[in-house]
């Protein structure tokens, strides 16, 4: 079966708008300014202009692969127990023809597109709506350190006068805390433009090409993908390929003592219920997307009772975890806090995982319920 438009676009759209939002409210906070309406000028320039900027540098030389980085941000939104079940089942879609990568690096540009223009959007309603002073601070330096930076900051836009900083501006926007005077002679909201162009140009425009760039490169993917599916490989003379299933434990098996091992987000009642028939644990590690206890759970000999959602198909780093123990992989599928019954095709593929593990079995509680 092909790659469907619907496996990844409801999903870029939810997560681009989440990310969207939350760049709107951080910078909206940021610009709101204290109490006199004052906001950090050098501040503002390194959150909202060259943070992006350095962001996009960091993930255009990832040579990793996203799918193998679970701390990349997309990787963290996913993992956010808020998505309909359907657009995860989607993503095991994109990870079974081998686009999930693509599209990670797709929706990675979409997520700083996003986050650029919700900052642009709470900057331009915040400066509508209220009266803002732009000001600066610091103990060692002075204008004329600062000023060459936000000269050459703003060499691309150089033929936009009215958006070029201005010394006597800098100056004058100097927050001291002797200075008992304010010179109101000095337009200190003329800073507006400035930040303006800056967000467009090291923020906006290399997230919006990035992002056209990386959907033409999803495009490309998803169409080989569809020529494939339509040319499939002739099969005379084709061995049949059997497939190997891991028997699933008809009995619980006795592993006590042994260590849990949640590799999902699982309510805390509902991880006491899964490991009920097992006896208590001796420890109970987070890991995976939700957790920073493999290491933990490496060092620890004693036999591993893992859990897992039954409708993540397993990655790399799992098998890499279970490489360095023993134990039971106990799937689970639930819906809020209510067990479900586990769908074959979910279980085929843990089963099809588990025959390449050493020293590990396939668990299935019936009981749950």
């Amino acid at each position: 079966m092909s790659v469907d438009q619907q496996s990844y676009t409801q999903f870029s759209r939810a997560i681009s708008l989440l990310v969207f939002l939350f760049g709107a409210l951080s910078a909206g906070a940021i610009i709101s300014g204290d109490e006199l309406g004052r906001v950090n000028l050098i501040h503002y320039i390194l959150l909202f202009c060259l943070l992006p900027l350095l962001s996009l540098i960091a993930m255009l030389t990832n040579t990793t692969g996203f799918a193998a980085t679970k701390h990349h941000i997309v990787n963290l939104l996913i993992a956010i127990p808020i998505w309909p079940r359907a657009w995860l089942d989607d993503l095991q879609t994109l990870k079974h023809h081998n686009v999930f990568d693509v599209w990670l690096r797709f929706v990675s540009q979409l997520v700083g597109l996003s986050f650029s223009l919700g900052c642009l959007v709470a900057f331009l309603l915040v400066l509508l709506f209220s009266d803002i002073s732009f000001v600066w601070r610091s103990t060692l330096l002075d204008a004329q350190h600062i000023y060459p930076f936000l000269k050459a900051l703003a060499w691309p836009w150089q033929f936009i006068p009215g958006a070029q900083p201005l010394e006597a501006t800098l100056v004058a926007s100097q927050e001291l805390r002797f200075s008992q005077t304010s010179n109101t002679a000095i337009d200190y909201g003329s800073w507006w433009a400035f930040l303006f162009t800056a967000q467009v140009v090291y923020a906006l425009i290399p997230r919006l090409i990035g992002t056209l760039w990386a959907n033409l490169s999803l495009s490309k993917a998803l169409k080989k993908n569809a020529q494939a599916v339509q040319t499939p490989a002739p099969l005379v003379n084709q061995v049949p390929v059997s497939v190997n299933l891991e028997p699933i434990e008809a009995l619980r098996p006795d592993v006590s003592p042994y260590n849990l091992v949640c590799w999902l987000a699982l309510d805390p009642a509902m991880v006491e219920q899964a490991s009920l028939g097992f006896g208590k644990p001796e420890h109970i590690y987070q890991a995976g997307f939700h957790g920073d206890d493999e290491e933990a759970a490496i060092a620890d000999e004693l036999t591993q009772v893992v859990l897992v959602a039954a409708w993540e198909p397993p990655l790399g780093e799992l098998k890499d975890f279970l490489d360095h123990g023993k134990g039971i992989i106990m799937p689970l599928d639930f819906k809020g806090t209510t067990w479900q019954p586990i769908a074959p095709h979910y279980l085929d593929e843990w089963r099809r995982f588990a025959q390449a593990q050493k020293n590990w079995s396939i668990f299935v509680d019936k009981e749950l319920k």
